[in-house]
């Protein structure tokens, strides 16, 4: 799922599992003390001057509420993670119509030596979340083209 440790890193998904199954923990925890301390409460009051009416209502309110944040969470989880594979799909589609044009673009050395490249592109994959085309051996981030254009045809440059 190169999608969601892409936009993970970019945007603050993180990885998908860890991060949804600590937050069902953490709800779970909520909603659980929660409950314990409103038992805890209506067991341990004075009989003789129990709970208000108006205490209890506002008690099962608060509940309420917690309970809907927690859904509302978990949606909000389901849709980042939806238009972070949405953002994946749409990369590579991109990418994909530029296998077989020809580019030109800037890498970097292992030394940071900026280099520019030209080549037809051959490939295109996702490589630590970025897409990446192939040009001959090498491989140029997205970011680093400068150049597209149809073989011996006009350039389109980017700028």
């Amino acid at each position: 799922m190169d999608g969601v440790n892409f936009f993970g890193g970019l945007y603050g998904f993180g990885d998908a599992g860890s991060a949804n199954s600590t937050s069902s923990a953490m709800q779970g925890l909520g909603r659980d003390a929660f409950l314990r301390l409103m038992v805890a409460q209506m067991a341990n009051q004075d009989p003789l001057s129990p709970m208000s009416e108006t205490e209890s209502i506002a008690q099962l309110a608060q509940f309420s509420s917690l309970e809907q944040m927690n859904n509302m969470v978990d949606s909000i989880w389901d849709l980042k993670i939806g238009l972070a594979l949405m953002l994946n799909q749409s990369l590579m589609t991109q990418g994909s119509s530029m296998i077989g044009k020809e580019v030109t673009g800037i890498i970097y050395d292992v030394d940071g030596t900026e280099r520019e490249i030209s080549g037809i592109v051959s490939s295109v994959h996702m490589k630590n979340g970025l897409l990446t085309l192939k040009i001959g051996d090498e491989e140029l981030p997205i970011d680093g083209v400068k150049e597209i254009r149809e073989q011996n045809r006009d350039s389109v440059s980017i700028d």
